[in-house]
């Protein structure tokens, strides 16, 4: 019975977020006819209905070629950081860790300034952006790993968040000491933009390789669902087991590095998503399977991205950056869950 409800909560959440990508195209700084933007979707994907038959030409380069591209970021970049918070609050066994405990996010943001204030032009400015914060995230995984393994020992989940710590510490200075020696005002502040989180630049040029990514990495980490499970129980007893521990922790690292590092290059640095979500559903469902909890927690983390990402373009009458109203959302929800857990603490001592 559990099973069948869990069944029915993903089917009804799936449905949910499918009506709010069609709803929310209406939103923004130019309204339009939700009529309008089902007929432009029918004629797009399915060639239903005849060309402009109730709607625009400028209807449809809205809805298609801007708000349609930047929706379906904000699916894939919920849903990937979600997914990559429930498997590392599993793989550190700690359940306030986030998706960018490996320093991602910190190793992006100094390759992203790198590209905006050095002056080297290898590619185009936004190519280069790009390419370089996923060269400075990937990077900084890699080198909290191999910190993290330094010495030969077995590498631990303590050992993991201290070497993430070290490194965002060392990648923000080497942000920080580019900023300070720029000698264009612009390209600083362009860099305090992108280290806000936005999704406002997505075309559909920029969609293939984070839906690669992220859809091959969930795919390949649902897969993954039993050994987590596993994992949670404690090394000696997810070894006693049967799992290699060591193996399998390296391995879901590099999956989790790749489709943030990924996601991350394209959008910013998106604060929370993957703290809150997968707490949420964990409360909705009173599970920590992640059976259940990491497809729930992709479906769950796309509708809240779509939503705060409608609430970035249309509450002012300029664009707030997404990682504001993340940060507005999910500090609060932090405040809660730590006091949630004193508590929890304090009634077992």
């Amino acid at each position: 019975m559990k099973k069948r409800t869990e069944i029915l909560l993903l089917a009804a959440l799936t449905l949910l977020l499918a009506a709010s990508v069609v709803y929310v195209i209406t939103v923004g700084s130019a309204s339009l006819e939700l009529s309008h933007v089902i007929g432009v979707l029918k004629y797009q994907l399915f060639h239903i209905g005849e060309r402009e038959s109730g709607w625009s030409m400028v209807d449809y380069r809205i809805v298609w070629s801007i708000r349609m591209p930047r929706i379906l970021m904000a699916v894939l970049t919920g849903a990937g950081l979600s997914v990559c918070g429930a498997v590392m609050q599993s793989v550190v066994l700690n359940p306030i860790a986030d998706p960018y405990v490996l320093g991602v996010s910190s190793g992006a943001s100094a390759g992203a300034a790198f590209a905006l204030i050095a002056p080297i032009s290898v590619a185009p400015m936004t190519a280069n952006v790009t390419g370089m914060a996923l060269i400075g995230a990937m990077t900084a995984s890699v080198v909290v790993y191999s910190i993290a393994r330094a010495g030969g020992g077995a590498m631990n989940p303590i050992s993991l968040i201290l070497s993430g710590t070290a490194i965002s510490a060392l990648m923000s200075a080497i942000t920080n000491l580019l900023i300070l020696f720029a000698k264009d005002q612009q390209s600083v502040s362009s860099v305090y933009y992108w280290q806000m989180g936005s999704i406002a630049s997505a075309e559909w040029s920029s969609l293939p390789l984070p839906a690669i990514a992220v859809t091959a990495g969930i795919a390949v980490l649902l897969c993954c669902s039993t050994k987590l499970n596993l994992l949670m129980m404690g090394e000696e007893d997810a070894m006693a087991l049967g799992l290699n521990v060591k193996r399998f922790r390296l391995f879901v690292m590099a999956i989790v590095s790749l489709i943030v590092s990924t996601l991350v290059s394209q959008t910013g640095i998106i604060g929370f998503v993957g703290l809150m979500i997968p707490h949420i559903v964990r409360m909705l469902t009173h599970s920590s399977d992640n059976h259940v909890v990491l497809p729930l927690s992709a479906v769950c983390g796309a509708i809240f991205l779509v939503w705060a990402d409608t609430a970035a373009r249309s509450i002012l009458s300029i664009e707030i950056p997404i990682g504001v109203i993340t940060a507005f959302s999910g500090s609060p929800f932090f405040v809660y869950l730590m006091v949630r857990r004193n508590r929890a603490a304090g009634g077992r001592a």
